[in-house]
């Protein structure tokens, strides 16, 4: 009996060492093949990517921002599109460019017949992207939305870039390596021309990848992925073809950028921005300047030159401030800092922010003897004088809606980029034609707010009439200020024209030419004039 107990509790114990059953090898086989089997599930293969590009297509209505009453003839283009998750719901991301101005857009999925009618939810004209819905159940059956790849591909990378460019109506696919991680400024592709025209569309710049596969005309918008079918950037443009050795190089957007946008819409609804401080620095590579400025020989940083005076840095940051590290990133005297892929442009860690986000910066300041200090800068989006947004002052991020106001035969519009290129051409800022006025010169390049609102006028014609006898001959005059008062903008000059009880309307311009009409004669003869020129209203939404 004292045996049978005791054989009782080695059972006991042997049970308590081992209290799950042991596997048959049976089991063991089915079970390792369920998990491979959902390995294999996760696994993207080349197929897989390929059925998740899209192609857009897009009908574009163009307003002529010079006759802004106005529109051009309607276009259209075919670019590329890739799907997303974005909070369980499922989106469409392509080119800002791609979408600019549609009257309609269609997409289409890879070996399907059928186009499905989307919606523009938000555009993002500084980093060149676009978010797309597409209310239709059928669309999205069996569709797999692509993964995004957090931070940056390395150097030498393998990367293929997936659309449809033009030459043809199937899949494209180019390969190529990455090449170089950069700070550049946004290049715009238009619609109308295949090159990228090399000028900054949004003033700001960003991040981007330099890959060695060429994206072509059509390939806007679409997946580049890497070996396992991550999506590491978006195609957006190429090197111009006119600049040497420009062969098979193209840019994409990181996905960090891509990001940075996603977010901005869930936050906000809508594209806000890029963060920026809005100052000007000068590089401090001389010894000579760094020991006037009071740097200790241990010191590097950056000489803040100017600080704008609408700019959310007016007051905080001083001009001669040494600029010395920006959310404890250390600041070299070339006015780089260095990150895990190499050394980039301090500004990237303003664009890091959304506007509205506190920045920390470190300052020396020379108050009697140097010191440090460190300051709390709440940043703006970055927004130049000569604007690539068109809708004003008061409108979001982004907005292209062409304003106008015409009073006594004068037409008045808000100088905007999209109006230089009405004006001057695509190419204005690389041709400079003679026609250009030198004011508006240097109001594109040296131009800066003098407040918040602040936005340039320019009197573009003047519609021939009796009441504008000897005036006719003006045009491209930038207004300075109207009855001795300075204009802020558009509905400012509305505002005090409709609150003028004066005999005469006084307009002087920065070319100190004056214009004067009699006041209640241009009120009596607007709606003759307007009727004779064809414009519908004497004014857009201001």
């Amino acid at each position: 009996m004292t045996a049978t107990r005791v054989r009782g509790k080695q059972s006991d114990r042997k049970r308590q060492r081992s209290p799950r059953p042991r596997q048959c090898r049976a089991d063991a086989e089915v079970k390792t093949k369920e998990v491979a089997c959902s390995k294999r599930k996760r696994r993207w293969t080349v197929n897989d990517v390929h059925n998740s590009v899209l192609k857009v297509f897009v009908w574009h209505v163009q307003p002529n921002y010079k006759q802004p009453w106005c529109s051009e003839a309607q276009t259209s283009s075919t670019s590329s599109a890739w799907p997303i998750r974005l909070n369980g719901a499922l989106r469409v991301v392509t080119n800002a460019h791609s979408v600019e101005h549609a009257a309609l857009v269609q997409v289409k999925r890879h070996r399907h017949e059928q186009k499905y009618v989307a919606q523009v939810l938000c555009i993002g004209t500084d980093c060149d992207l676009a978010l797309l819905e597409v209310p239709h159940a059928d669309f999205w059956k069996g569709l797999e939305p692509l993964e995004i790849l957090p931070g940056l591909p390395k150097l030498q990378d393998s990367v293929s870039v997936v659309g449809y460019p033009t030459g043809g109506e199937s899949l494209s696919v180019t390969q190529g390596v990455v090449s170089r991680i950069d700070l550049v400024e946004p290049l715009r592709r238009t619609r109308t021309r295949q090159e990228v025209k090399r000028y900054a569309q949004t003033g700001v710049t960003l991040l981007a990848v330099q890959i060695d596969a060429a994206i072509n005309s059509g390939n806007s918008g679409g997946p580049v992925v890497d070996q396992k079918g991550n999506c590491v950037g978006v195609a957006f443009q190429n090197l111009d073809g006119d600049e040497e050795s420009a062969e098979n190089i193209g840019y994409i957007i990181p996905t960090e950028i891509v990001q940075h946008f996603l977010e901005d819409f869930l936050k906000n609804g809508h594209f806000t921005g890029f963060g920026s401080a809005g100052i000007h620095t000068q590089a401090l590579e001389s010894p000579v300047l760094r020991e006037a400025l009071g740097m200790a020989k241990n010191q590097s940083g950056i000489r803040v030159k100017a600080v704008e005076t609408a700019g959310p840095a007016n007051g905080i940051i001083l001009p001669d401030d040494v600029l010395l590290a920006v959310d404890g990133f250390k600041i070299g005297n070339d006015g780089e800092v260095a990150m895990p892929w190499g050394r980039v442009a301090f500004n990237y860690l303003l664009n890091r922010h959304y506007p509205g986000e506190h920045c920390e910066m470190q300052v020396l300041r020379r108050e009697g003897s140097p010191k440090k200090i460190t300051l709390q800068v709440c940043l703006e989006r970055n927004r130049d004088l000569v604007c690539a947004d068109a809708g004003g002052p008061d409108a979001t991020a982004g907005s292209m809606l062409p304003r106008f106001l015409v009073t006594g035969g004068l037409v008045f519009v808000p100088l905007t980029m999209p109006f230089m290129e009405a004006a001057f051409g695509e190419n204005f800022a690389e041709k400079r034609p003679a026609e250009m006025p030198a004011e508006l010169l240097h109001l594109l390049e040296n131009g800066h707010r003098r407040c918040a609102d602040h936005e340039p006028l320019i009197l573009t014609q003047v519609l021939a009439s009796e009441l504008t006898v000897g005036y006719s001959e003006l045009e491209y005059e930038v207004l300075e200020s109207f009855n001795g008062i300075q204009v802020r903008n558009l509905r400012h000059l509305a505002e005090l024209l409709d609150g003028s009880k004066d005999t005469y309307l006084r307009f002087g311009f920065v070319s100190k030419e004056i214009v004067v009409l009699d006041r209640l004669k241009a009120t009596q003869a607007l709606a003759s004039i307007l009727a004779q020129n064809m414009i519908p209203a004497a004014r857009s939404q201001l």
